[in-house]
């Protein structure tokens, strides 16, 4: 992994977000999960790079 600089500026894209936004779209993200079967839930996460398809952690994750 890693290591965070101390320095490293903060990349926005766009404006900051309000926390009223932010929780919006946390809700939107947990109400489409909600509706996904499990296998689409878990294509998401071999999509996203965390799982193989064969099921196993890829190394980045401990795999």
């Amino acid at each position: 992994m890693k290591t965070v600089r101390k320095r490293a500026k903060q990349r926005l894209n766009g404006k900051v977000r309000s926390r009223e936004e932010l929780l919006a779209a946390l809700d939107r993200a947990l109400k489409a999960t909600q509706e996904m079967t499990s296998e689409e839930k878990f294509q998401s996460l071999v999509r996203a790079g965390i799982y193989t398809q064969g099921g196993k952690l890829t190394p980045r994750y401990g795999g």
